[in-house]
């Protein structure tokens, strides 16, 4: 993941990924977050430029061929692995894709229009693994403000660490008033929100970046952020910064047909 105040380039090579130990319930995690139940729609997505480097945040299955993520996962880099399938890093089921589109008016300064998506090679068969994630409906502009998410993700989990969870962690926030979000960071709502959690401080953290905001819409599991913006340490006193899915609806639509 790339950290807010600048972009975290390491090398990575595909056969260092390997399944590693489960840990206890109450390991360090997403950032004060739990382990996570079964989460079917969850993408892991390592990104890497034509140097063979970048870094790796989340990403949310859409359709059988579509992962829907942050698009500076997207920019500059040219081949993806994604992970699906398990809340097991060593048992996720990996693809890896050459073809992904961001967004055209992503701005990497300020996060702009931070959206995008992964096409995979090959379409994913469904189960109760694997399984995509409604997207709003067109015209409500969820989430509210108070309204309650979880957020997954395979990120660093401590403040100021240096490597991934073993085990897919979740954490549950609130979304903000935009007046509060706006004073965090350099945003324009409503295409932004941001969401904290009050009470547990799980909160977003590098190698999260890209993952799903999730609300439960007429008791269906629906996504409607996607992972933008935190602080450089991932202090989980400031809240996370997602962009608004539904702002970009028929954009989705438009190049995905979901």
């Amino acid at each position: 993941m790339k950290r807010y105040v600048g972009l975290l380039l390491l090398t990575v090579t595909l056969c260092c990924v390997s399944a590693l130990e489960m840990q206890p319930d109450r390991s360090p995690r997403i950032v004060n977050g739990l382990n996570a139940p079964n989460t079917p729609f969850n993408v892991y997505v390592l990104y890497l430029n034509s140097g063979n480097s970048g870094f790796y945040g989340g990403g949310s299955l859409i359709s059988d061929r579509h992962v829907l993520t942050a698009a500076q996962n997207i920019a500059g880099f040219v081949r993806w692995e994604v992970g699906l399938g398990s809340t097991v890093f060593g048992q996720l089921n990996m693809q890896v894709s050459t073809q992904a589109i961001a967004h055209p008016s992503f701005n990497m300064a300020n996060r702009a229009n931070d959206i995008g998506f992964i096409i995979l090679p090959q379409p994913v068969t469904f189960s109760a693994l694997i399984s995509p994630i409604q997207l709003p409906i067109p015209g409500r502009n969820l989430p509210y403000e108070n309204e309650e998410g979880m957020v997954v993700g395979f990120g660093f989990n401590t403040i100021g660490g240096q490597t991934r969870s073993d085990f897919l962690k979740v954490g549950y926030q609130r979304a903000i008033s935009d007046s509060r979000c706006v004073g965090i960071y350099q945003i324009t709502v409503p295409n932004h929100f941001c969401a904290e959690d009050g009470l547990q401080r799980s909160n977003v953290c590098n190698g999260d970046l890209g993952a799903g905001f999730v609300v439960s819409e007429r008791r269906i599991d629906t996504l409607v952020g996607v992972a933008s913006l935190i602080t450089a340490s991932c202090d989980s006193n400031t809240p996370t910064g997602y962009t608004r899915i539904s702002q970009y609806r028929q954009w989705i639509r438009d190049n995905t047909g979901v």
